[in-house]
């Protein structure tokens, strides 16, 4: 379970660097929103790599863990296609770019990193 659970979120992970756009027409629980941006704001993006990445996957986690029920209806309002991981990715990427000024910094940090086979 948390194997899949990690593979899920770095599936989230990759989405934030990419421009998909996000369901606008869709509720964003403002408590999950809330936590996930504050979360976001406080990763050190001057750490190194693996530990910028661990600090969106804990966010992530975190809110996932903490707010199912707010997940699950940012995931009623995705339009079908792709996995749920991708469906939430592409919901909360494009509500904490709306939204979310510190998360502008986390997605260009994740920029500037290499690109990793998954699990590595």
């Amino acid at each position: 379970m948390r194997t899949l659970r990690i593979t899920g979120l770095v599936v989230l992970l990759s989405l934030f660097g990419t421009t998909a756009r996000a369901q606008a027409d869709g509720p964003t629980p403002s408590s999950l929103m809330n936590d996930l941006c504050g979360c976001m704001g406080a990763i050190d993006l001057r750490a190194g790599d693996r530990t910028v990445e661990q600090g969106v996957r804990d966010c992530l986690e975190e809110a996932v863990l903490r707010y199912p029920s707010e997940v699950y209806a940012v995931l009623q309002h995705t339009p079908e296609g792709g996995s749920k991981a991708f469906r939430l990715g592409t919901a909360l990427g494009g509500h904490l770019l709306r939204v979310c000024e510190p998360f502008h910094a986390v997605k260009a940090r994740l920029q500037q990193m290499p690109l990793r086979k998954q699990g590595t």
